[in-house]
């Protein structure tokens, strides 16, 4: 009796030493990466406080100076509006379409219809943003653009200024935002539907009579709430960021009608 009782406080011994040993291990990663998020982040805002010049072997403390400096430019206003306009327009449409063509790609009977209008949808998500913006800037251009061109080529006098025009620039540059993401926010979304537990309740849906729009609304929507949640989150992250579109396509112009943080902050570095 008691080799048992021995034998078995040797066991948990064992399996404790062994849950602290793997504790350790996965432990040490996590304090690395939290050093190197949070260490960074700490020392980005200290640095914003000093006149510190990379190459400068000394440097002071100059408090706010340089934050107001930034909200003085004349264009800062301007960019904070243009930001404001890309989080609210080029999240929401996205999302919308995004549930809408989803869903249609789960009613459609037909495998090779899904399988053709999901690849298609996708291409956009593989092209860099650079790739996108030249493209674009082919298709957008007021002269020889491709638009223009096609729209000639079938008797339209046509000479849409789409990123030249001041008024509605940033619009025609987010919708080239929601080409590229739709196809992301479609997998996000349709990796929602797939789950075990809503197919069941889509099913009883179904034996109850509802109809396919109350499903979507009633039964779909309110169950892929934590999908949703990412995928509005990443869309919101991406478009506080956006850079690289404004950049090729505009550069921020005309004049500074379709200027964002990102560029600003680009352009007060290395200009």
């Amino acid at each position: 009796m008691m080799a048992l009782k021995q034998a078995g406080t040797k066991r948990r011994t064992i399996l404790q030493r062994s849950t602290w040993m793997e504790s350790v291990v996965f432990l040490g990663p996590l304090l690395f990466f939290l050093l190197l998020l949070y260490g960074t982040l700490f020392w980005t805002i200290y640095v914003s406080l000093t006149n510190w010049a990379t190459i400068a072997p000394n440097y002071q403390l100059t408090g706010f100076k340089w934050y107001r400096f930034l909200v003085a430019q004349p264009r800062f206003a301007t960019d904070i509006l243009n930001n404001l306009k890309w989080l609210v327009l080029g999240v929401i449409p996205t999302v919308v379409l995004a549930i809408f063509l989803a869903y249609f790609l789960e009613l459609t009977p037909f495998p090779k219809v899904e399988a053709y209008v999901r690849t298609l949808i996708l291409y956009p998500v593989a092209m860099s943003f650079i790739v996108t913006g030249t493209v674009w800037s082919w298709l957008y251009e007021p002269g020889r653009g491709v638009i223009n061109t096609v729209l000639r080529s079938v008797g339209i006098d046509a000479n849409f200024r789409f990123a030249t025009n001041p008024t509605a620039a940033t619009y025609w540059l987010i919708l080239i935002f929601i080409w590229q993401y739709l196809g992301f926010a479609v997998i996000i979304i349709q990796s929602s539907f797939r789950t075990t537990e809503l197919q069941e309740l889509v099913e009883a849906a179904r034996v109850d009579g509802a109809t396919r729009l109350r499903i979507l609304w009633s039964v779909i929507i309110p169950n892929i709430r934590a999908g949703l949640l990412i995928l509005v989150s990443l869309l919101l992250i991406s478009t506080l960021k956006v850079f690289d579109i404004v950049f090729i396509v505009t550069y921020g112009g005309p004049g500074i009608a379709t200027d964002v943080l990102a560029l600003n902050m680009w352009i007060t570095t290395f200009q």
